[in-house]
């Protein structure tokens, strides 16, 4: 599997660019963050990759970062779901964006995407609502979430869960109440004062 490309950006179409890497020209589909994050032709440039291979098919697909790879990936592991259908996801929407809508289990988001159905749109998020921490996709610039640790998240959810809450119900609110720098029983007093009012 080729995890990375880093050449030479040799030419910039709609939806694809050509990479030189070692005199060989790289065509690859690339999601619409990736596509303006790219400097001009002719420039170096590194590419996060994914290699989709078929019996009548090889396509490069990619990525600004590591993270937005990682959210591709989870995608394609939906049944249904395919690495067209999914670059199609990832560049219609901000990946913060698509993350929040799959935690908070908000169906409009990716069924607002371009040749998403609502049924698609389900079945990615009641498969990947458990997988998903929010806390992986955060890139320096992105402030859809607030720099939590995860792990005070996950202690929170623990000791919410044996209070009785639900696991979706607990992290739902946890996420909600966190600011940088919260400790996990900052977390749990700041949701059960919530729950008191």
């Amino acid at each position: 599997m080729i995890n990375f490309i880093k050449g030479i950006l040799r030419d910039k179409d709609f939806d694809n660019v050509t990479v030189e890497c070692g005199g060989v020209g790289f065509n690859i589909f690339v999601t619409n963050s990736c596509m303006a994050s790219l400097p001009s032709v002719d420039e170096e440039v590194k590419i996060y990759t994914y290699m989709h291979v078929r019996e009548d098919e090889m396509s490069l697909y990619g990525f600004v970062s590591p993270e937005e790879k990682k959210l591709f990936l989870q995608l394609i592991s939906v049944s249904g779901v395919g690495s067209k259908t999914a670059i199609q996801i990832l560049s219609a929407e901000r990946m913060g964006e698509i993350v929040k809508s799959i935690v908070d289990e908000d169906v409009r988001v990716i069924a607002g995407c371009k040749g998403i159905g609502k049924k698609t749109a389900e079945r990615i998020i009641v498969e990947l609502k458990d997988k998903i921490k929010p806390f992986d996709y955060i890139l320096p610039t992105d402030t859809m979430y607030k720099v939590v640790d995860n792990s005070y998240i996950d202690d929170a959810v623990t000791v919410l869960t044996s209070l009785g809450l639900s696991k979706a119900d607990a992290e739902k609110k946890a996420k909600a109440v966190a600011e940088s720098n919260d400790t996990a029983e900052q977390i749990i007093a700041k949701v059960l004062h919530n729950m008191g009012e």
